[in-house]
């Protein structure tokens, strides 16, 4: 029987009744299934067919999405793959973070001409190369309009050293193109928009030279000129501004809003002359919770004000929220724990709440999650109330506090996070403490801590940078990025927070910074009646360390055997401990 005949048996075997009341999603169900069957068995092109069955359904179905992508990029056709990819992403942003080494490589594998140039880039550096020895003939607009490269540009920093310094090289070229005058085609106009918006995203990390910042300055007088007296101003020149300073930051930024843009340009105004203005609208609305009187405090208040942290583009979508037990069960199978029970009402507090990402997920992931999160810094918090989805904003209530202070509010909390406080208390135990006070009976607390092993190179860029007497100034950072790339310490890179300007100010240049040990937070639970639960990994490692405890005979929630682990190993820890605990 051929495939046709076989489809239509298959459809004959089933009552017109149980046809007529098959529901859309069992048909969707059945649709994906089979769609992933054909690519199971390498038959792309009925594979291609199904999954867009299943797309005319449901287009914002991201797995359907996502596997086009893939069957269309193993039947040879990239630009279809890559914008079915830049689809899933656009529907589940979260995959940026969670893939982000699949995703670049699968945009050089469907872009041959970037992946070129990034290796020619890489290995003439510190020189920029000119679009013409990067590309050839063909020029930018080899990669300009690849779909999956617009949306990666414009969702997150980018987060490799060679592909900044491409985008380092392009920028300079653009810049070259837009001061000239010559007609720069469309979709190159496009990609320069979006590479504005990664230079804003990532605050402008990316280094200059002197004749490019005189260059920059010319231009950057042509425009206001151009702004004052009322000529018109080519789109190129606009987004070329924009990937050097925030536009915001000219004196006649609102001049650029009186004028009619092409839509890239458009978007690149939202980010970059509505989006602030309205956080600036929104600090007034702020609720304060506690005072500010602790010196550290202060000091960190003032660095958050300044540098909000961490810059991020789009809430995760499409998260099916489950009970915080279920979750629990499902990070530590092998632990157990007393059930909450709670799937209507669950009280959450996010301590250190900085610019939303915590708190949005929480309220996301968790079935029947209220939160509470809370920040020094109104700036962070602006930033978190304007990026929360309009679905979740009812659920997340954003306030000013100071963990030292925060016992004086007259609330109790079933979850409390504080994965990114305590490490830039002066005394993280003594915030870990007062939290715990917040905390009910059986409540479970997520917490993150600096490890003093695990962090050992960044301890060493603080000393070089203390050393070197380099600031925490924008113009500082960057020159510093460049000196610690030219030597050992550039392991840091193994740091995402390293791609950005505000994060890397977070992670090499805190105003304070503590670190911690296993045996140090063991003896913290005992003395707090508090049962360690796990540290919390992605799925592939945590599955590799449950092996590896199951090989050693050892339990996955001794402390004692973690040390030992961490001690042979340094990087275990690398970024932070992350657990879970629960209270006695």
């Amino acid at each position: 029987m051929n495939r046709k005949e076989r489809r239509v048996a298959h459809k004959h075997d089933r009552p017109a009744d149980a046809r007529r009341t098959k529901s859309a999603g069992d048909q969707i169900h059945q649709l994906f299934s089979e769609a992933a069957a054909y690519e199971q068995a390498r038959k792309f092109n009925d594979a291609a067919r199904a999954y867009k069955r299943v797309l005319q359904l449901e287009p914002d179905h991201a797995q359907a999405c996502n596997n086009l992508g893939r069957v269309m990029q193993a039947l040879g056709k990239p630009r279809e793959a890559s914008a079915c990819f830049a689809r899933a992403l656009a529907l589940m942003p979260q995959l940026l973070e969670q893939q982000y080494a699949g995703i670049c490589a699968t945009l050089v594998a469907l872009c041959p001409p970037l992946g070129g140039a990034l290796q020619q880039q890489a290995a003439a550096w510190p020189k920029r190369l000119t679009e013409n020895e990067l590309f050839g003939n063909a020029g930018l607009a080899s990669i300009a309009a690849d779909p999956l490269l617009l949306c990666l540009l414009q969702s997150i920093q980018v987060r490799d050293v060679a592909f900044e310094r491409l985008l380092t090289a392009l920028r300079l070229s653009l810049l070259a193109d837009a001061a000239s005058g010559k007609p720069i085609p469309d979709t190159v106009v496009a990609f320069g928009c979006a590479l504005a918006k990664q230079c804003f995203i990532n605050e402008y990390v990316f280094a200059t030279t002197t004749e490019e910042d005189a260059n920059l300055d010319r231009l950057k007088n042509t425009v206001a000129d151009a702004l004052a007296s009322g000529p018109s101003i080519a789109p190129m020149r606009i987004a070329v501004l924009a990937m050097y300073l925030p536009l915001h930051a000219l004196s006649s930024a609102a001049k650029l809003l009186e004028r009619q843009w092409i839509p890239a340009i458009e978007d690149v105004l939202t980010q970059q002359l509505r989006e602030p203005a309205r956080e600036q609208q929104l600090r007034d609305t702020i609720p304060r919770l506690t005072s500010i009187e602790d010196e550290v405090s202060r000091r960190v208040q003032r660095q958050y004000e300044e540098s909000p942290y961490p810059r991020w583009v789009n809430a995760a979508g499409q998260v099916q929220a489950i009970p915080i037990d279920q979750y629990l069960r499902e990070q530590f199978p092998d632990r157990g724990f007393a059930a909450l029970g709670k799937t209507e009402v669950l009280d959450v507090l996010v301590a250190g709440c900085g610019t939303g990402q915590i708190a949005i997920a929480s309220a996301q992931k968790y079935l029947g999650a209220r939160v509470l999160a809370f920040d020094l810094s109104i700036s962070s918090l602006c930033y978190a109330r304007r990026n929360t989805p309009p679905a979740l904003a009812a659920r997340i209530e954003y306030a000013q506090a100071d963990v030292l202070e925060v016992a004086s509010i007259d609330r109790r909390f079933d979850v409390i996070d504080a994965s990114g406080v305590l490490h830039h208390m002066a005394d993280p135990l003594e915030g870990w403490r007062i939290l715990l006070t917040l905390l009910r009976p059986a409540g479970f607390m997520h917490l993150g801590l600096y490890s003093e092993t695990g962090r050992s190179d960044v301890v060493a860029a603080r000393a070089f940078i203390a050393e070197r007497g380099f600031g925490s100034t924008p113009a500082d950072i960057r020159r510093c990025r460049q000196e610690l790339l030219a030597m050992s310490l550039a392991s840091v890179t193994r740091f995402t927070d390293f791609f950005s300007t505000s994060e890397c100010r977070d992670l090499l240049f805190h105003v304070q910074e503590s670190r911690l040990t296993i045996p140090r937070i063991k003896a913290f639970l005992t003395q707090n009646n508090l049962r360690f639960l796990g540290f919390e990994f992605d799925a592939a490692k945590a599955s590799r360390y449950r092996e590896l405890f199951a090989e050693q005979g050892w339990s996955a929630s001794d402390l004692d055997h973690w040390h030992d682990l961490e001690t042979k190993h340094a990087d275990t820890f690398s970024g932070m401990y992350q657990f879970w605990v629960q209270k006695g």
